[in-house]
């Protein structure tokens, strides 16, 4: 029970990383709140959560834009008393040449995958601010290479990772520690549109030769919110099956 009676919020907690990640969460012993956009997937999740922590709570909203990110995060903190932990796994993307991609589809990334955890982070340090807590932000393999057909998200994993150093940097002195994780290749919604000749050249890049299973990204979660990382901050952590390490 490494985050006995801790309070944390995960954005993007209804469904795929976030989902797992909050589970893992009760599992070991936090009082967890989840945000997502469908009420739908956010039950389906709760329900799961509710028998883990009779306290988890949720809460139904479009993260985007500075508003609304601290009003989610403050109504959320407000309800669980107080908050320890907060996760950013909230992302979208589009699989498409960059020379077709519109605005709309390109700000649709930036804003999700990247404006609102800066946002997020904003929103959470005050009430961290001096008494500790932990930030962790869901990154991605986009975030160290180019990712053709998905110039946006890659763009705005690189700027998660950016935003994980900085505000390590920024925020120590207040024992906010602040952190990510690069997932490598799971089975996901993000995935599910992946045509199967790119799923077979991601399979074959990755020296492990499958795709994660989401239960194999909690452990690192648990380790950077609980008091065992108390002196990591600033750090990304891949959870690849080897693919950054692998050579031509």
């Amino acid at each position: 029970m490494r985050l006995q009676d801790k309070k944390a919020i995960v954005v993007g907690g209804s469904s795929g990383i976030g989902a797992s990640i909050a589970e893992g969460f009760a599992r070991e012993g936090a009082h967890v709140g989840i945000i997502g956009r469908r009420q739908e997937k956010i039950d389906v999740v709760l329900a799961t959560l509710k028998k883990l922590d009779p306290h988890a709570l949720s809460h139904a909203a479009d993260m985007r834009g500075a508003k609304a990110c601290a009003a989610a995060i403050n109504l959320m903190t407000q309800r669980l008393g107080g908050i320890d932990i907060l996760v950013n796994s909230q992302g979208i993307t589009y699989i498409k040449p960059s020379a077709e991609l519109s605005e709309e589809e390109y700000d649709a990334v930036i804003d999700t995958n990247l404006n609102s955890v800066f946002f997020c982070c904003q929103a959470a340090y005050p009430h961290m601010k001096g008494r500790g807590g932990a930030i962790i932000s869901i990154a991605s393999l986009a975030g160290y290479r180019g990712w053709p057909l998905a110039a946006p998200y890659a763009a705005s994993k690189h700027g998660v990772i950016a935003y994980t150093r900085t505000l390590a940097a920024e925020w120590a002195a207040d024992k906010v520690r602040v952190n990510s994780i690069s997932p490598g290749y799971f089975a996901t919604e993000l995935t599910s549109a992946m045509k199967p000749d790119r799923v077979a050249n991601a399979t074959a890049r990755t020296p492990m030769g499958r795709f994660g299973e989401l239960p194999e990204l909690q452990g690192a979660a648990i380790f950077l919110a609980s008091d065992e990382a108390s002196y990591v901050t600033g750090a990304d952590i891949p959870v690849d099956g080897g693919f950054l390490a692998k050579g031509i």
